[in-house]
């Protein structure tokens, strides 16, 4: 078991385990499966400060963890960031996302960031169960604010500072 910093020829493997959480309607907005070519961008805007990690086990990718800059990267939010993961669902249960979590909790000192968000859907069970017990706090919900397969959805934003 290896994490790792992604890299550009990681990206199929990435997308490919994005792609599989989209029929759930549990871990992401996008409602169809999206391309790598679409996330050329995303991926070139990761970097030592913003990380994208995969994590590898007998040579192939089966979860990927990263950060994002919150509120469209404005500097005096440049001590904030996005949090988001996705496992291989055959992979998921097996603690690998919590330990993906504390390694990338425990990075963040290093790059300046003192405050994580984690953001999920309120019916995710799964993703609300696992921040909690990492410590992240619910600090909202925008009740709500999506629509899958004509069911309305929430979102929970919830925080993790990091100690000083």
């Amino acid at each position: 078991m290896k994490i790792r910093n992604a890299l550009i020829s990681d990206l199929p493997d990435i997308i490919s385990i994005y792609n599989a959480s989209i029929p759930t309607r549990k871990a992401t907005a996008d409602t169809e499966p999206i391309s790598v070519e679409s996330r050329l961008d995303w991926f070139a805007k990761h970097n030592k400060s913003r990380p994208l990690w995969v994590l590898e086990i007998e040579r192939e990718v089966v979860a990927w963890i990263g950060l994002t800059s919150f509120y469209g990267g404005r500097p005096a939010y440049n001590a904030t960031a996005e949090v988001s993961i996705y496992i291989a669902p055959q992979h998921q249960s097996k603690g690998y996302g919590t330990m993906l979590v504390r390694r990338m909790i425990d990075y963040c000192p290093c790059v300046g960031v003192t405050t994580l968000l984690a953001m999920y859907f309120d019916h995710n069970d799964v993703s609300r169960r696992m921040f909690e017990k990492l410590g992240f706090e619910p600090k909202g919900h925008l009740p709500e604010i999506a629509v899958l397969d004509g069911e309305k959805r929430g979102l929970i934003v919830a925080v993790y500072k990091i100690a000083a």
